[in-house]
């Protein structure tokens, strides 16, 4: 069923212009409309040539930008003194004029600010009767229906595209480039040693090496990413992609595609302006996806590959894909034939996070939707404890991993294009292009990609004598540590922690520490707090490539019991591998050229043709990293003062058991041969022999099997 708060407060105009503007349907109605406004007369009567030589369409934005009082403002007096920046200027604000022409064009868009700015009735708020708290489908722990739902997720692969909304202008993580000096997008972030847009990717690859391996088939996701012109984020996105050969996947396999950019406003109504005809614009808040993926075809391409649901990942959250979280939350969805689900778990505190809730209408309709944060004091929320003295709130955290059916979404988008229309008036600094430094109170309408949930109403009263669930929408719980940490802010020494790269690894970290420990039986030293790792360094630095699992339960087959000492380094980038009993005072790093297959035509197969290592019953000791050198920690840029290192070329094996490695080793093994190592007397001996044609782990499905539910062998 498809509904929403109220269609009036999304069109609803509030002058005569922006009336007649929405009721013309041909471009010649429009023009005679603004040929008549006061304001437009005006000009042309100074100006009777100013629009000569534009299109028809530039013209009417020209004159709209007229008719709401901006015309001087931005462009001045000498009109033509530059018709390059003219032109440029046009192309942008027609860019946004077609955008929002649901909404009535740049008119429609200046009139919305204007009114939240003025407060101006919420229509939205206003048709609250009553918030209800979400019946919550608890993926916590490895229960006998989440074993169920991994199994869903992973067989669903098949089926569902990923919708990656790159084009935030993440302005608080000030990352700027250090040859240029230029400001720099998150995509290019470099997080763990990698930008954070491959990682999102290689946690895809991840779950799709998984399906092979189960069933024996390819699978290629499509996947969709939109971009923004704010700070050439749409030029980095394709740089990194082109630079990685499009991540052994088919170009093909991508449609990427631009946001437009929109004006910010002063406190006055006022456009800022960077210089003449230069107006500052941002991105207009992610809820253009939906939109956007609608007009650019995007759903259309999908259809067509035949998918037919979509997972929704944001770029500043790399953790979302540990153990089985995301393949549960998508088996869910597609099992329970779901139109739209949230991923939820423990909200902090005063977090910049949104909530999940039920709203009831006063019209007798409910819709498991979300609340920003910024929108507390409007219905009344109140941030408190569920406990005194807890550091989580009452409420959930929404995440912005979605799930959503490619079907109802273009639907829902006929109903309601802008989904959660805001403005978030915040404090803003900018320079002009004079260089001149400018502070201001700044506002833009943004919209909220997970508010598009508001159109999958439902009625009350099925809600209720259902026991307060919902039919077609659900949202999952799960361990906050698994779900979300989010880099979204620089640290500045001093200042607060939270939602920072620091923060973020740190959370990371502590998860692979809990993995280690609790699943492969490992000693480790006793935890340190952030604010000691940022001093001293992390007590132990445990990274991994998705593929070894990523399902925890998959990774505690093939790693077995061992310790490491204090400041100890383990750096896995492989797949298959077999690790028992191993002891670390210092680093080990494993590298795999082929972690999940082989290249075949620049394009990855996966296959068992990969790099492999067994490590049986071995002792490593050696001076490890250099925490004091190393900081910070995130970036993965770690200065060594001994390790072992093992490179696996291309379909390779390296075999060590019962051996000490004493000090600084480094072992390279060639493609199609097995390198073992052993140790007799003290003395290290090494044995190259060909590499039978064989899978090294075995993958299987086993319901009852203890502790998970897919066994290697």
């Amino acid at each position: 069923m498809l509904g929403f708060f109220s269609i009036s407060w999304q069109i609803s105009p509030v002058n005569r212009l922006l009336t007649e503007l929405l009721s013309a349907s041909k471009l010649q109605e429009k023009l005679k409309i603004l040929n008549d406004h006061p304001s437009v007369l005006q000009i042309l009567d100074q100006e009777p040539h100013l629009f000569e030589g534009l299109t028809q369409e530039e013209e009417l934005t020209c004159k709209k930008l007229i008719a709401i009082g901006q015309w001087k403002h931005v462009v001045g007096i000498k009109t033509h003194a530059n018709q390059t920046l003219l032109r440029d200027l046009l192309k942008k604000l027609l860019a946004v004029d077609t955008f929002y022409h649901e909404l009535g064009g740049i008119v429609g868009y200046q009139e919305k600010v204007i009114g939240f700015l003025n407060g101006g009735k919420d229509e939205r708020a206003s048709e609250v009767a009553a918030f209800h708290p979400p019946s919550f489908l608890d993926i916590g722990q490895e229960s006998e229906m989440v074993k169920d739902a991994i199994l869903w997720g992973i067989e669903a692969l098949p089926l569902m595209a990923e919708f990656y909304p790159l084009g935030g202008a993440a302005d608080r993580l000030h990352l700027v480039d250090e040859e240029t000096g230029l400001e720099l997008p998150a995509a290019k972030l470099p997080y763990a040693g990698r930008t954070l847009l491959e990682g999102l990717i290689r946690d895809l690859s991840a779950r799709e090496s998984l399906y092979f391996r189960l069933y024996g088939k390819q699978v290629e996701t499509p996947i969709a990413i939109m971009t923004s012109l704010e700070k050439n984020n749409h030029h980095h996105v394709l740089t990194i992609c082109e630079e990685f050969a499009w991540f052994g996947r088919r170009k093909e396999s991508f449609h990427i595609f631009t946001q437009p950019l929109v004006p910010a406003v002063d406190q006055e109504g006022n456009w800022c302006l960077l210089g003449p005809l230069v107006p500052l614009l941002k991105p207009g808040g992610h809820g253009a996806l939906w939109k956007l993926a609608h007009d650019e075809g995007v759903f259309a391409w999908l259809h067509s590959l035949q998918r037919t649901k979509v997972l929704v990942r944001q770029i500043n959250n790399p953790i979302a894909a540990l153990d089985y979280g995301l393949l549960s939350f998508t088996g869910l969805g597609v099992h329970q034939e779901m139109v739209f689900g949230f991923a939820s778990c423990p909200r902090l505190l005063q977090a910049a996070e949104g909530v999940n809730v039920v709203v009831e209408k006063k019209n007798g309709e409910v819709a498991l939707t979300n609340i920003e944060y910024c929108d507390f004091q409007k219905y009344g929320i109140e941030d408190r404890p569920l406990k005194e003295g807890e550091p989580y709130s009452r409420f959930s955290s929404n995440t912005n991993i979605l799930f959503a059916d490619i079907t109802a979404i273009e639907r829902a988008v006929e109903v309601c294009p802008f989904p959660g229309l805001l403005v978030n008036l915040k404090d803003a600094a900018y320079t002009t292009l004079s260089g001149e430094r400018k502070k201001s109170v700044m506002a833009r309408l943004e919209s909220t990609m997970q508010n598009i949930a508001d159109v999958f109403v439902e009625p009350a009263e099925d809600f209720q004598k259902r026991g307060g669930t919902m039919e077609k929408t659900f949202v999952t719980y799960n361990l906050r540590n698994k779900t979300i940490a989010t880099a979204k802010r620089a640290f500045v020494p001093g200042g607060s922690l939270r939602e920072t790269p620091e923060e973020c690894f740190y959370v990371q970290l502590q998860s692979a520490k809990e993995l280690l420990e609790k699943e492969c039986y490992f000693h480790l030293p006793e935890k340190r707090t952030l604010t000691e790792v940022l001093e001293l360094g992390p007590e132990s630095f445990f990274l991994y490539h998705p593929a070894l699992g990523p399902l925890y339960s998959l990774i505690a087959q093939k790693i077995k019991k061992g310790s490491m000492s204090l400041g100890s380094e383990l750096q896995l980038e492989i797949s298959d591998l077999l690790m028992e009993d191993l002891h670390l005072e210092g680093s080990l790093l494993i590298s795999a050229a082929q972690v999940m297959g082989h290249i075949e035509e620049g394009r990855l197969q996966y296959s068992h043709r990969t790099g492999r290592c067994q490590l049986r019953n071995v002792v490593i000791c050696n001076e490890g990293v250099d925490w004091q050198k190393s900081k910070p920690y995130w970036k993965n840029q770690l200065m060594r003062k001994g390790s072992l290192q093992i490179t696996l070329n291309g379909f390779s094996e390296f075999v060590a058991e019962n051996v000490s490695f004493q000090g600084n080793h480094s072992f390279s093994v060639e493609e199609g041969t097995r390198m073992r190592v052993s140790e007799k007397e003290g003395k290290m001996t090494i044995q190259i022999e060909p590499l039978e044609d064989l899978p090294f782990w075995n993958y299987s499905i086993e319901r009852k099997r203890r502790g998970g539910i897919l066994a290697v062998h």
